[in-house]
């Protein structure tokens, strides 16, 4: 499975602190809307992430970057093997 657009999401913070994520959008001819509903809904999860302080790596504690799937759990594929070789040990 491809990743996400790395640029179709973009992060900022209101004026009281509070995470703000916008969605580029826009219309692919033969898909109605496809892309228009996967990106809203992507970017409602990674708010609904970023709002709980929930997106950060459980191997090294560092954030998640943005630009990743929206059920991401590692930051990277290196914390992901890593894991995964603590729970094989």
């Amino acid at each position: 499975m491809p990743a996400p657009d790395p640029f179709g999401l973009s992060y900022d913070e209101t004026p009281d602190g509070m995470p703000m994520v916008s969605a580029e959008v826009w219309n692919i001819p033969g898909q109605p809307q496809g892309n228009r509903r996967h990106r809203i809904a992507r970017a409602k999860a990674v708010l609904m992430k970023l709002r709980q302080n929930d997106w950060t790596c459980p191997q090294c504690g560092g954030l998640v970057p943005i630009w990743r799937r929206a059920d991401a759990v590692y930051c990277s594929t290196g914390c992901r093997k890593r894991a995964m070789r603590g729970r094989k040990a």
